[in-house]
């Protein structure tokens, strides 16, 4: 029995090992990729979301972002829009979703290259974004530039990427 007790308290103690070394020393691109996950979770909004949930919502979106983000989207079809910080690219949102009903927002195969100093990375990524159930979702590349800023992965620049036209 006294064998038995060591053997959980060992395996025990080997888990917990492993898991603190996976929070404290994570792979960048690791971190990278479930921010990127968590800004698509909180861009997407349902038609059922009400108005605390909605500015709770844009103000955790907010925190992906540094104070002077810069944001170029450029559309097209569409007017490029250029937003110069946090607090205006917040606005924007919460104007998206005032509206439209509804918007499913993804990245996909995000694209990530840590600088040799793990502290900014640029990133190469497919935003799909699905609003009000259109058959038809919205693809654009975009390139974000993100910095290690006090522990965290910030955002710091967003541009739309242009593809050729045929």
């Amino acid at each position: 029995m006294k064998v038995l007790v060591r053997l959980l308290f060992l395996a025990s103690a080997i888990a917990l090992g492993f898991w603190t070394w996976n929070i404290l020393f994570s792979n960048p691109k690791t971190i990278i990729r479930n921010r990127l996950k968590q800004l698509a979770e909180l861009a997407s909004y349902s038609a059922r979301e009400g108005n605390i949930s909605r500015v709770v919502s844009i103000e955790k979106l907010g925190g992906f972002f540094t104070e002077n983000a810069r944001v170029v989207v450029d559309v097209p079809g569409w007017e490029t829009h250029t937003f110069d910080s946090r607090d205006e690219l917040m606005q924007a949102a919460l104007a998206a979703r005032s509206s439209a009903a509804s918007m499913q927002v993804k990245f996909l195969d995000p694209n990530i290259q840590v600088d040799s100093s793990d502290q900014s990375a640029l990133i190469d990524v497919t935003l799909t974004a699905k609003i009000d159930n259109e058959t038809d979702a919205i693809v654009q590349e975009l390139k974000f530039t993100m910095r290690k800023i006090k522990g965290n992965w910030l955002i710091t620049h967003v541009e739309t990427v242009k593809t050729l036209k045929l």
